[in-house]
């Protein structure tokens, strides 16, 4: 297993910092590692579906931005990673007041990366599994920004 160099710590948390729905969300990145990300975002009405829990789509971006970001962690700095597929089962509904997802590293290979993204829902400061998301990145050589 490799290591995380602080040098695309930093690139990892300025690339997050710069995407329009993880602002949105109010993501945040609560621990980054070599091949696993974690990441959470508060409950608010802009997420939300009819029923008050976190909606689908909000739970689905959650886990693919901690998958793609857990993928970026380990490929070369000449190189970008792009979700090329995933399914998500949604196992419980999203209630509570922060959702979490943690995206890790199942197989990573020269053109492709196959990642886990479990998704829990916090609730009174309990953790419950709520989905679980199985993802493809495909490596790309790097797309000329950042």
């Amino acid at each position: 297993m490799g290591t995380l160099t602080e040098k695309r710590r930093a690139e990892i948390e300025e690339s997050f910092a710069k995407q329009g729905l993880m602002t949105t969300f109010q993501g945040n990145i609560d621990s980054l590692d070599y091949g696993k990300l974690e990441i959470s975002m508060p409950y608010s009405d802009s997420v939300s579906q009819q029923h008050q829990f976190f909606h689908g789509g909000a739970i689905g971006a959650l886990a693919d931005t901690a998958c793609g970001y857990a993928a970026i962690s380990v490929i070369g700095d000449d190189e970008a990673a792009l979700t090329a597929e995933y399914k998500i089962n949604l196992l419980a509904p999203a209630d509570g007041n922060r959702l979490i997802a943690v995206g890790s590293i199942i197989k990573s290979g020269r053109t492709l990366i196959v990642c886990q993204g479990d998704v829990f829902i916090e609730k009174q400061g309990k953790r419950k599994l709520c989905a679980v998301m199985l993802m493809t990145m495909c490596v790309v050589k790097n797309l000329g920004h950042k």
